[in-house]
């Protein structure tokens, strides 16, 4: 087995003996805080991990912990001997629940290795009860396959020696299949960001917003420049990010802010001179405090997202259908810029191919980046970008109903050539369009 690739969002269950090496393998491949240990949580209640009296309130804290973790759309390791069918088929259940991808990864480790293993340690377990872990580790090798997980493998003392065998987390792909409210380019439009989402029914509680009715926003990038106010419409989307309310992939707005932050030569135009207007007026404190929380969750997010099992893809600027599964330099490029030719055209805006006439994917594509009057379904793809910044509208897809929220800009906040704003009703009146799902 040369590795194991995995979706972002996946509850991974280690299953095997004592001394069989899970918690050594999880210390290798995981970072610290995705993997939940009962012995940890053992620890925790009863301040040692050989105190089996704790063991009820340790699985307790161990099965409430991996739930919060899930409920926050974390990739999570349960560490556990995992070797009773009940035990696996709660925490398929609670995998489930969240609509996380479940894997099952069993330690095939020969009996007298784990011995050895556990006779060296200082937390040992009895010989007679590793003879009847090994037991049921042979029950589980012949069962787990009908279990229902999405994946099972089986890891031999070979692969562990393996220097080439890797762990693959795939970031961009993401199992949960909604609801979802995927939000168009924000540009520092953070007023009208938030009747929107009032809107699609979001209330404020402990300083994020979160959906009743278990929605997940999807925030397509661009969250600041050219809005009057970049800063907060950055902080709003990170605090439903960090509470499990919301998804969100950079634009190429993001990707220049970013590299501003990191002083490297940016020419400040198109919109970024007023967020470095806003940064500049911060103490020095919180512009630090800033660049450092801007630049981690801007370099943690995916370049795109697959949602639903693949139903549904987002993008900043869109995507082929052949390049949907990969992560490349070119990918990532095409990701934030769209197709572009390399020229510009005579008011110093990019040229870029309609690749959206030519998709012939099966997954819906949700894109914005450039700015378009109305949002209208193209051979499977739709770009939500209605030019907010510029006097247009702000806009939400919600998926699976395929209909358009949009509330109209409070104001023209920023002048660009090229983009014709059609809207014309009343500037503080929000409107939803029904749009037909045959289109797409």
């Amino acid at each position: 087995m040369a590795g194991i690739s995995l979706p972002g969002t996946t509850l991974l269950i280690l299953c095997g003996t004592a001394g069989c090496g899970k918690s050594t393998f999880a210390c290798r491949y995981f970072n610290e805080a995705m993997v939940v240990s009962s012995d940890r949580c053992r620890l925790l209640v009863g301040d040692s991990e050989t105190n089996m009296a704790a063991s009820r309130e340790a699985f307790q804290l161990f099965r409430f912990t991996i739930e919060r973790r899930l409920s926050l759309g974390r990739f999570t390791v349960a560490d556990s001997t995992a070797l009773t069918s009940q035990a696996r088929r709660e925490l398929l259940r609670i995998g489930r629940k969240y609509g996380f991808h479940v894997t099952l990864l069993i330690f095939n480790i020969p009996a007298e290795v784990c011995l050895a293993r556990n006779a060296g340690r200082e937390r040992r377990v009895i010989c007679t009860e590793m003879a009847r872990m090994q037991k049921k580790l042979q029950h589980t090798l012949q069962v787990a396959g009908s279990e229902g997980f999405d994946q099972v493998h089986v890891l031999s003392e070979e692969a562990l020696d393996n220097s080439a065998f890797k762990i693959e987390i795939r970031s961009h792909e993401v199992t949960l299949p909604g609801p979802f409210d995927i939000i168009g380019d924000i540009h520092g439009c953070y007023e009208e960001l938030t009747m929107l989402l009032d809107k699609l029914g979001y209330n404020k509680r402990s300083g994020h917003y979160t959906n009743p009715a278990g929605r997940k926003a999807v925030f397509s990038g661009d969250l600041t420049d050219r809005g009057p106010r970049s800063l907060d419409s950055f902080w709003l989307v990170k605090a439903m990010v960090d509470s499990g309310n919301a998804l969100y992939i950079p634009g190429n707005h993001c990707r220049k802010l970013s590299r501003y932050l990191e002083g490297r030569n940016v020419k400040l135009a198109n919109g970024l001179e007023k967020t470095v207007a806003e940064i500049e007026a911060l103490p020095p404190d919180e512009r630090d405090y800033f660049k450092e929380e801007f630049l981690r969750f801007y370099h943690e997010a995916p370049p795109y997202l697959i949602l639903d099992r693949g139903k549904l893809v987002v993008s900043h600027g869109g995507i082929k259908e052949d390049m949907i599964g990969k992560v490349s330099e070119r990918v990532r490029n095409f990701c934030f810029f769209g197709d572009t030719t390399g020229e510009t055209t005579a008011e110093g805006l990019p040229v870029r191919r309609d690749w959206a006439q030519s998709y012939q994917g099966d997954a819906l594509i949700v894109y914005g980046h450039t700015p378009v009057p109305e949002a209208v379904f193209v051979n499977n793809t739709i770009d939500i970008d209605q030019g907010c910044a510029l006097g247009g509208k702000l806009t939400a897809l919600r998926y699976p109903e395929l209909t358009l929220t949009q509330v109209p800009a409070l104001a023209a906040y920023y002048k660009r050539a090229g983009f014709r704003n059609d809207y014309s009703e009343p500037r503080n009146n929000v409107s939803t369009t029904i749009i037909d799902s045959t289109y797409c």
